[in-house]
């Protein structure tokens, strides 16, 4: 049994419950909250301006009408769409916004995964209604923050994830376990993750056009094409998944980068920048309760030759004059100023949580 309405879709619950929450276009919504000016304007947040390297970070479904998609370059946004209001990132907005929303998913289960800013699953124990619940962070969402979300229920992560994409925007289903593969089959075959370009034209041989396509060629020429990723591939177009929720992603780095608007010998310009980098890093791990063992200096020349260069520290550090230093340094040895930089990045690698910093020091093991 199956009921459409508008972007709402229901199948009976299954047993295993995953939620997948996504924002609506959800640097533009922040954008449009705080501005309700922007209201039904299409409006691009992107890095950079149209005139130089600008980069479009999200778009909103207005702008999007005129073929506006991430990642795209500026300037040819704003050729697709003129009209279109171009608004800088305000990450740390973002990030509050992120963080108000991502509470309230906690308030029904500890089993939370945050994938991205705008992106996370939730897995609701299977004697509660996960129908009900994810209604009702919905309606929560929008109105104790303001910002419109899409969100779907299925058995697992990879059908609820691809499930979700189906609804957008401001759109809600449930897929049902047991339903997993008569949901998917009529779906493109593109709209299965993993299955990318290169994957894609593999599969022409058997004339695979939409997942059900997939499902059907035996496992065995998949493996003998593709390998593991033939077994994921059989087993994904078919709705079979064990993926669990990772709650606890250990952060591994931090890191800034910068593109340039024109590409630049200045030494004055790259030192500036580079130590404005090294201080936000800093803060960074700072805030995040880390300390950093590695340094790592990255340069990309007009050419777009691309070194990375690192320096490993006697101690972990979150010193902002420590890492300053230490990127300095490495600029000055391995920066060819003959060559014009059109990128400069800072990382802190190797990281240490401040607990382990004090067990250590005190000679605790853990």
């Amino acid at each position: 049994m199956s009921k459409k309405g508008g972007n709402f879709l229901c199948y009976t619950c299954g047993v295993r419950q995953v939620i997948h929450l996504d924002l609506d276009a959800f640097f533009a919504s922040v954008e449009v909250l705080l501005n309700p000016q922007l209201q039904g304007k299409p409006v691009i947040v992107a890095m950079g301006n149209p005139s130089g390297r600008g980069v479009v970070s999200t778009a909103s479904y207005e702008a999007r009408k005129f073929g506006v998609h991430s990642a795209m370059p500026l300037f040819r946004a704003a050729q697709l769409c003129p009209q279109a209001i171009i608004v800088p990132v305000r990450h740390r907005v973002y990030s509050e916004y992120s963080r108000r929303v991502m509470n309230i998913l906690r308030e029904y289960s500890l089993l939370l995964e945050q994938v991205s800013i705008d992106e996370a699953y939730l897995e609701i124990p299977a004697e509660q209604d996960a129908k009900t619940i994810a209604k009702e962070i919905q309606q929560r969402i929008k109105d104790e923050i303001g910002l419109d979300s899409t969100l779907a229920v299925a058995a697992n992560k990879l059908v609820s994830k691809v499930a979700c994409n189906t609804v957008k925007p401001r759109g809600f289903i449930v897929v049902a376990a047991g339903d997993e593969e008569r949901f998917l089959a009529p779906l493109p075959v593109e709209k299965l993750p993993g299955a990318g370009r290169v994957t894609r034209e593999k599969l022409k041989k058997w004339n695979v056009q939409t997942i059900g396509d997939l499902a059907r060629v035996p496992a065995e020429e998949l493996r003998a094409e593709f390998g593991k990723v033939g077994e994921y591939l059989q087993r994904a177009a078919r709705g079979i998944s064990d993926s669990a929720i990772e709650t606890d992603r250990d952060t591994k780095s931090v890191s800034q980068e910068n593109t340039f608007e024109r590409d630049t010998r200045d030494a004055r310009v790259i030192e500036k920048e580079l130590r404005g980098m090294s201080e936000r890093v800093a803060r960074d791990l700072q805030r995040a309760g880390y300390r950093a063992r590695t340094i790592v200096l990255k340069l990309r020349y007009g050419d777009f030759t691309t070194i990375t260069r690192q320096t490993t520290l006697p101690a972990p550090t979150r010193d902002a004059q420590t890492i300053v230093s230490c990127t300095a340094n490495l600029l000055e040895i391995h920066w060819d100023s003959r060559r014009a930089v059109r990128l400069i990045g800072v990382g802190a690698h190797g990281l240490v949580a401040e607990n382990a910093m004090w067990q250590m020091e005190l000679g605790i093991e853990n």
